[in-house]
C-alpha cells in the first residue's frame, strides 16, 4: 500500500501523461478525464509494492489502457452519441486574418494529432507510446504484454499510414 505523500507524488508526476493516453484512446477529453480518475483511484486502492517511479509509470499505463479498451467495448458508450467538438478551422476562423504563424504550426500539430487518432487503435497506442511518451520498442513490449518485433512492425505499418494520411493532407493545400 502507498503512502498518501507517494500517491499526491505520484498525481502531480502522472496525471498528464495517463490523461494523454486517455485521449488519444477515448477521443473525447470528458471521458479522458473519468478514465483519469479511475486510475488514480485504482492506485490508490492497490495493494502492490511498486520498486520504483518507472515500475509506476508502467503500471499506470497499462491500467489505462486496459481501463480504455473497457471503457471503448462498453454497450453503455455504443448506445451513447458522441458530442461535437470544435475543430481547428473554426479557430481558425474566429482569429480573422490576423492569423500569424503560431496559427498555422497549430494547425499542422492537429492535422498530426488527427491522423494519430485516426489510426486503428493498435498502432495508435504503439505511436503514442513511442512518440509522445519517449519508449523504446522493448519497453513499449513489456508494456502492451506483446513481441518486440510486433511492436516494430506496427511502428513500421503506423508511420507508412501517416506517411500517406499526412502527404495526401498536405499536397491539398
Amino acid at each position: 500500500m502507498i503512502s498518501e505523500e507517494e500517491y499526491v507524488r505520484y498525481v502531480e508526476l502522472y496525471t498528464d501523461m495517463v490523461l494523454r493516453i486517455a485521449v488519444n484512446y477515448c477521443k473525447e477529453y470528458s471521458d479522458a478525464e473519468d478514465i483519469t480518475q479511475e486510475v488514480f483511484l485504482k492506485l490508490y486502492e492497490t495493494k502492490t509494492d511498486f520498486a520504483d517511479n518507472e515500475h509506476v509509470k508502467r503500471w499506470l499505463i497499462r491500467v489505462t489502457v486496459n481501463n480504455c479498451k473497457n471503457y471503448l467495448a462498453s454497450a453503455w458508450r455504443r448506445r451513447m452519441q458522441p458530442m461535437e467538438f470544435q475543430k481547428i478551422e473554426s479557430v481558425l476562423e474566429t482569429a480573422g486574418e490576423g492569423a500569424d504563424r503560431g496559427l498555422q504550426e497549430d494547425a499542422e500539430t492537429y492535422a498530426l494529432f488527427e491522423a494519430v487518432t485516426s489510426l486503428p487503435e493498435k498502432y495508435r497506442s504503439v505511436v503514442h507510446l513511442y512518440y509522445y511518451e519517449d519508449y523504446q520498442v522493448k519497453d513499449i513490449a513489456r508494456i502492451l504484454q506483446k513481441k518486440e518485433t510486433t511492436i516494430q512492425t506496427r511502428l513500421m505499418r503506423a508511420r507508412k499510414m501517416l506517411k500517406k494520411q499526412l502527404k495526401g493532407a498536405w499536397q491539398d493545400e
